[in-house]
């Protein structure tokens, strides 16, 4: 697919929208995936004056932040797990999380979200596309009265927008309509409406995934990308990422309808700051072509 129009023109790490992360580069400890030898950016956040600005472009990214803008691709690069942007350290933990942490990526948890990302990429949907994972050196985690040491872990992708749909209150309307209204071009629709469009593209990656014994688990507002890409697979079942629960495997397409209401909602929002009324012939359309209809009805 053609990437978006006009993207190279606007977008440049140090002139998109966000709020400004420092960080210190780390020593790699583990390298696990990088099919491509891409560029690896181990960086952790700290509350510090550095040399290394990154950004974060929301109050939502909690873990994550934009670290580079390739102009040659057009594509952002993402890296998560490393750290909170908005707390006084990186790490920190509480009691009930049983010594995890705050900002951290579980290495069980970003392997999953690696493979099943790159399942569902290979299936032809829009996803964020993984580049790497790998651990870093030990570092200091400040827990409630103390201190312990951690190795965390890096997950890096790209994507063509560092924005989801939740973060649209946070944007300026010039930066969200950038996205919106490359729609029609990159979907190759005459769709007028676009909520509709949304509708169209997300219900069909649903359509395919459920196909392929894919449940995303986190479908929301938080999770789609102003260019519709579905990220965060680190609660999906896919057939690469089986649950190691038997009960969850057992169980997990009893929870495939709620993927449709809730992707639903996205094109919801989606309609209400682009001012749009439902146009729920055209979407009950859509919900039928992708074998939906039926989940407009009681079970």
């Amino acid at each position: 697919m053609r990437l978006f129009l006009k993207l190279e023109k606007y977008m440049k790490i140090s002139e998109i929208e966000g709020i400004k992360i420092n960080c210190n580069e780390v020593t790699i400890d583990l390298t696990i995936y990088n099919p491509t030898s891409s560029k690896l950016y181990p960086y952790i956040i700290v509350n510090k004056q550095t040399t290394i600005n990154c950004l974060k472009p929301s109050p939502l990214h909690g873990r994550s932040i934009i670290v580079d803008f390739n102009r040659t691709q057009n594509r952002f690069t993402i890296t998560k797990g490393n750290g909170l942007t908005y707390f006084p350290y990186g790490f920190i933990t509480t009691e009930e999380l049983d010594g995890h942490a705050w900002g951290l990526l579980r290495i069980e948890e970003a392997k999953r979200d690696y493979l099943g990302c790159s399942y569902v990429n290979d299936l032809g949907l829009l996803t964020n596309k993984m580049e790497a994972l790998f651990t870093l050196k030990e570092q200091t985690l400040l827990t409630s009265n103390n201190y312990k040491i951690i190795s965390p872990a890096i997950l890096q992708y790209s994507v063509i927008s560092p924005y989801r749909i939740a973060d649209i209150p946070y944007l300026s309307k010039d930066t969200v309509h950038l996205y919106l209204n490359s729609w029609n071009d990159f979907f190759k629709t005459d769709i007028p409406e676009k909520h509709c469009i949304a509708a169209s593209v997300l219900l069909n990656n649903l359509k395919i995934m459920h196909a392929n014994d894919v449940l995303h688990n986190a479908i929301h507002p938080q999770n789609i990308s102003l260019a519709l890409e579905l990220l965060d697979f680190e609660l999906s079942r896919t057939p690469v990422t089986p649950y190691n629960n038997e009960i969850d495997e057992r169980n997990y397409k009893s929870l495939l309808k709620r993927e449709v209401i809730q992707t639903l909602e996205i094109v919801s929002h989606i309609a209400f700051f682009c001012e749009e009324k439902l146009n729920n012939k055209l979407l009950r359309q859509i919900m039928n072509r992708c074998g939906f209809e039926k989940f407009l009805y009681s079970s």
